[in-house]
């Protein structure tokens, strides 16, 4: 008989090369994991980002329901070269209560020449609160404006909190320097800086002129009202959402066209700060291939960066009467 004994076997650890290839392995797993994760959190984004969109949209609605007319901007005067607070808001100010925000909008004080410096109960400027239906969560700015510069800003009187939702001026800018008002072609060579409605295509006018419901003739389906924009790659937005010269945009830019200050692509004296910065007035957002734009029938549509120009030029442009292709 053999004799019972323990059996003796030898015990290893992992090799190298063993820890090796369990580590690429993980990190080939993590290399495919986390791009699907970034594009469902970004999924989310968007779709916060329509919401807000949405309900952009139907404050307009509500404000025509009360008011027969689309909200415009309150201006007290047009001069070039001066400091563009001598107004009483931008649309945005007169949307306030049909987009939860009735308390700040008894802030305002109306009876000075500008509303700009109205301080909420709490000492704050009303230009410098941050309207979080107003923001698009996939953008990057980090709020404010301060001295012509994106920062994290707190109460400082100088702080202007920005919007990532412009009005649509139409088929046309508003530029009176460098870049033609029709920087990719159709659309009348105008600029929207007017009362003539004859001369503004759009929905909104640069100052005090909006559109009624009747004026949109295309169809409120086929008309873009709002849009997307990255403030800080705009023209104007320093203003933030409380100023008069600050959204108005227009589809004479194509979408996402880059005036994006420092980043990969942008195209030489074409952004904000340049003598050409009416090529900064066009519709853009950090969504991958387009953005989202809310129409005059409050719906929201993604439109694509490949979109056809002149579909997308007619789709600013409220009586052009053109047959519009797919979108």
């Amino acid at each position: 008989m053999r004799p019972i004994g323990k059996s003796r076997r030898a015990r290893h650890g992992f090799t190298l090369v063993e820890l090796l290839v369990v580590i690429a392995i993980i990190g080939v797993l993590i290399a495919l994991l986390l791009p699907a994760v970034q594009q469902a959190r970004e999924a989310a984004r968007r779709m916060q980002c329509g919401n807000h969109l949405k309900q952009v949209g139907l404050a307009i609605h509500n404000y025509h329901d009360t008011h027969k007319v689309f909200p415009t901007a309150s201006p007290v005067g047009h001069h070039w070269g001066q400091v563009h607070d001598s107004h009483k808001g931008s649309q945005y100010v007169k949307l306030l209560p049909f987009i939860e925000q009735s308390a700040l909008y008894q802030s305002c004080n109306f009876k000075g020449d500008t509303v700009a410096v109205s301080v909420t109960a709490t000492g704050e400027k009303v230009s410098s609160v941050v309207i979080p239906t107003i923001i698009c969560p996939s953008d990057d700015h980090p709020g404010y404006w301060k001295d012509g510069a994106a920062h994290n800003g707190g109460s400082n009187g100088e702080n202007r909190a920005l919007s990532n939702y412009s009005f649509s001026m139409g088929s046309q800018a508003n530029s009176p320097c460098g870049t033609h008002n029709n920087f990719f072609g159709n659309g009348p060579d105008v600029r929207a800086d007017t009362m003539d409605p004859n001369r503004i295509s759009g929905v909104f006018g640069h100052w005090a002129w909006a559109a009624r419901m009747r004026d949109i003739t295309d169809g409120l389906t086929n008309t873009i009202a709002v849009g997307e924009i990255r403030p800080k790659c705009a023209a104007h937005t320093r203003d933030g959402w409380m100023g008069i010269n600050s959204l108005y945009t227009g589809t004479g830019i194509a979408i996402n066209y880059n005036t994006c200050e420092g980043e990969p692509g942008t195209g030489s004296g074409c952004n904000q700060h340049s003598g050409q910065w009416g090529a900064s007035q066009g519709f853009k957002s950090r969504h991958p291939g387009g953005a989202q734009f809310v129409l005059c029938d409050a719906s929201v549509q993604f439109l694509t960066e490949t979109i056809n120009m002149e579909t997308y030029q007619g789709l600013g442009d409220r009586r052009d009467g053109r047959p519009l292709g797919e979108f």
